[in-house]
């Protein structure tokens, strides 16, 4: 018989009909780009069940200032999603910032992802990429470098 602790970090969601492990879709989204910095997915509230943030970037946000901003998008999300039966379904929520750009994406009706990348890369070609990893059609390249 399995150990409950043994369990404690997996967190698995369904989306069309694709299990995935929340670390491994953290981990697609980070080698998506080079220039994506950080990616976190909380679920309804606000729980963090996977993260990671790229070797070597820095901290923009204090601690207590990172966890507002994670608090906001869950709850600006939550509003965009009342919204639906108005304007149909959120696909993203692009925030543009000077040193960076935060998406915000459903990964199912119950859990948020949070990507952070710099200003340095194609923004509409990454955003593609990771719907497509989230959609489960892995056709769709997953890292092919900036764009020109």
């Amino acid at each position: 018989m399995l150990q409950p602790n043994i369990w404690k970090n997996v967190f698995i969601y369904r989306r069309n009909r694709i299990y995935v492990v929340f670390e491994k879709l953290v981990d697609k989204v980070m080698s998506a780009e080079p220039n994506v910095r950080f990616v976190i997915v909380l679920d309804k509230n606000g729980n963090k069940v996977g993260s990671k943030q790229r070797d070597g970037t820095k901290n923009l946000l204090p601690p207590q200032e990172f966890d507002k901003s994670l608090e906001h998008a869950l709850n600006a999300w939550k509003f965009r999603s009342s919204m639906k039966d108005y304007l149909g379904k959120n696909e993203y929520v692009l925030a543009v910032y000077d040193k960076i750009r935060r998406f915000t994406i459903p990964v199912d009706d119950e859990h948020i992802m949070l990507v952070t990348l710099d200003n340095r890369g194609g923004q509409k070609d990454l955003i593609d990429r990771i719907m497509g990893i989230l959609e489960g059609d892995y056709t769709k390249p997953i890292s092919t470098g900036p764009q020109n």
